[in-house]
């Protein structure tokens, strides 16, 4: 990792944070599901919530979690955690989409928008469920945040800052995307996407969840 500047490290940073940003996951699973009833601001506010955890993150492997997370152990309860937490979210979808009991608001009805601090809270949720996410931060973001802490702490904030704002220049633009094509989603197909988002959160689910009972074994 380039440390010879903070604009070099917050680059690198954003640079290989899209990479993981942008691979479907719960987080968009849930971008994709809320934007079309709750509008552009889904994306930055699940983002403040997954940031949230990214700093706290930074701040434990930084004192040494990262040695604790790759035990076996660890490994294994956070995937069969993280499976089932996932597959309860993704089963919900599915059953919610297949009764019909969620659905696109009715323009000429009143509605109440989920409030800040719930979208917040989704992208804490969301985060929390996917072991992906752990292993990223102890295996790929590891050494990067070793290089950055030698150098001092300034650079640790760039890094941090590079890897969110990627977070939330994607969330921002996919929520906004999903919105602006309000239009075009009938009821029928919204409830198509929340199918598709369910299943996919609960595939993942199943594959964390075995995955994590053969590392136990």
């Amino acid at each position: 990792m380039p440390t010879d500047s903070l604009v070099s490290v917050f680059v690198f940073s954003f640079v290989i944070a899209i990479a993981a940003v942008v691979s479907p996951g719960p987080v968009t699973a849930t971008i994709l599901s809320e934007s079309p009833r709750q509008g552009w601001r889904v994306g930055p506010l699940v983002a403040g919530g997954h940031s949230s955890l990214d700093l706290l993150m930074v701040v434990l492997i930084s004192f040494g979690l990262a040695t604790v997370l790759r035990l076996p152990l660890a490994r294994t309860l956070i995937g069969l955690l993280g499976g089932l937490t996932l597959l309860a979210i993704g089963g919900s979808y599915i059953i919610a989409a297949a009764r019909g009991t969620i659905h696109l608001p009715d323009p000429e009805r009143a509605h109440r928008p989920s409030s800040y601090s719930t979208l917040f809270g989704l992208g804490v949720v969301t985060t929390l469920a996917n072991p992906f996410w752990y292993l990223w931060w102890v295996t790929v973001a590891t050494g990067y945040l070793a290089q950055a802490q030698a150098v001092g702490i300034t650079t640790l904030a760039a890094f941090y800052f590079g890897h969110i704002s990627a977070d939330f220049a994607w969330d921002t633009f996919l929520s906004a995307s999903v919105s602006a094509g309000r239009r075009f989603l009938t009821g029928r197909r919204y409830r198509v996407l929340i199918l598709v988002s369910g299943g996919f959160m609960a595939y993942l689910g199943m594959v964390f969840f075995f995955s994590s009972l053969e590392i136990g074994i």
